[in-house]
């Protein structure tokens, strides 16, 4: 359902691009060209836009928010914006900034809140009414398992639900992760509707980053792998270029095959990593 590619319309003499990811900037960059040359103004924004905000702007119209996000799934929400982590992988706090809850949201089936679980209660207990009436929830940026409580799963057990997704980002929140995963079971949330997305390539070794994948898989629940993107450009990676991130303890291979087996475990599950010729 998610787009996944810029997001392109025009409204009388106007040509907007809204850019999900940095490595879509250069493509954008022509596009802005060949638009300007049959005569419409151009405006562009998206999470690309808001990372590298000088890369369009000698072209385009840039600053300011487009509402996209229903051009790139119709089925997705905010309730709110930002974020009270701020973690070293995540572009989050720079492209949305302070964390703010909404005042309205449309209820829709895709949750897309960065940290849902950090909202106030009377603003959670809002969301979770809202949703009542809404089939196939899906809480898709993943909860937060420091925040996760009891009382949150008490209130989200009352929807219907699609997916619950937490997130393993690294080694050492070991304990956090597996309390939320059983907490999120004993609530009757059945394993077929829970996910776990598992950042690798991001300050961890191959080793850990298969550690936590086959913890995972061992829990009975589907992992979603994340492989670590550049946000600024480094000795590691260019963030115009997806897939160019690689610290020494990796090789861009190894990453490559992480990504293919993991993400495929529909069709790989039978076959241990350690086997897969990738």
């Amino acid at each position: 359902m998610w787009l996944k590619r810029i997001a392109e319309w025009s409204e009388s003499s106007t040509v907007y691009l809204s850019i999900p990811f940095t490595w879509n900037l250069p493509q954008a960059y022509s596009a802005c060209i060949w638009h300007r040359k049959l005569g419409y103004n151009v405006k562009a924004g998206g999470p690309a836009v808001d990372l590298m905000p000088n890369y369009l702007n000698d072209i385009a119209e840039v600053g300011g928010k487009i509402p996209a996000l229903f051009r790139h799934n119709p089925l997705a929400t905010f309730t709110s914006r930002g974020c009270i982590r701020s973690c070293k992988f995540c572009a989050v706090p720079r492209i949305e900034g302070h964390f703010i809850e909404l005042e309205q949201w449309e209820p829709k089936p895709i949750i897309c809140d960065n940290n849902l679980l950090a909202c106030s209660k009377i603003h959670f207990e809002k969301v979770i009414d809202s949703l009542k009436t809404v089939k196939g929830i899906d809480f898709n940026q993943g909860l937060d398992c420091r925040l996760l409580t009891d009382y949150h799963l008490e209130r989200i057990t009352e929807l219907n639900l699609s997916c619950v997704r937490f997130a393993w980002d690294a080694i050492k929140t070991e304990n956090q992760f597996m309390d939320s995963i059983n907490k999120t079971i004993m609530a009757g949330i059945p394993k077929n509707k829970i996910r776990a997305y598992v950042l690798i390539g991001f300050r961890d070794t191959p080793e850990d980053a298969l550690y936590r994948l086959e913890t995972v898989r061992k829990l009975g629940i589907r992992s979603n792998p994340q492989r670590y993107q550049a946000i600024d450009k480094t000795k590691y990676g260019d963030p115009l270029v997806k897939n160019s991130y690689c610290e020494p303890q990796w090789t861009k291979r190894l990453l490559s095959k992480y990504m293919r087996y993991w993400a495929r475990q529909n069709w790989l599950s039978k076959i241990p990593f350690d086997e897969y010729i990738g």
